[in-house]
């Protein structure tokens, strides 16, 4: 009797021995990153990137790889005015972000130029993604830097935007 009690412990313990050795690949990770974009006016614009309402530009997602986004101005649908959506393509799926301006500054007269110098910070949630992101969440927060309009040296815009994301 006590040997068929063992032998129907051990076979129950080693059926809960797959699930328990599956589940650490299952658990989530966070992982920190940091991006940093252009969005040179003149390309963006000859690419099919409406400047009225977006902005499009290409760059470095760390760890993930080169990537081009699009941001979308004021685009958020029932959330403030002040929230735009902001698509990134990697070669592993999108990312896509709500983010919310913080606060902006230009030097001089602040003027309605997209050539004009200013800048601000962000802060971003990440509401969705494809491929490898999709399931994703995550905080992250950034800079905008505005300069001239042809994206080269000292030209065009420059993002960098730095956090978490967790992957499913």
């Amino acid at each position: 009797m006590k040997r068929l009690l063992a032998l129907a412990l051990t076979s129950g313990a080693l059926m809960l021995l797959p699930a328990a050795v599956a589940s650490p690949a299952m658990a989530a990770t966070t992982v920190p990153v940091s991006m940093t974009f252009t969005e040179p006016l003149v390309p963006a614009a000859n690419s099919g990137c409406d400047l009225h309402t977006s902005s499009c530009g290409h760059g470095q997602v760390n760890p993930f790889g080169q990537a081009t986004e699009k941001i979308v101005f004021f685009a958020c649908g029932t959330v403030p005015q002040e929230c735009d959506i902001r698509t990134i393509n990697l070669a592993g799926g999108t990312i896509v972000l709500h983010e919310f301006f913080i606060n902006g500054t230009c030097p001089g007269v602040c003027q309605p130029n997209p050539s004009a110098p200013g800048g601000g910070t962000f802060t971003d949630t990440v509401v969705s993604g494809t491929g490898q992101f999709q399931g994703a969440t995550g905080n992250l927060s950034g800079s905008v830097t505005l300069g001239g309009g042809v994206g080269t040296k000292g030209g065009g815009t420059m993002i960098k935007i730095s956090g978490t994301i967790t992957l499913p």
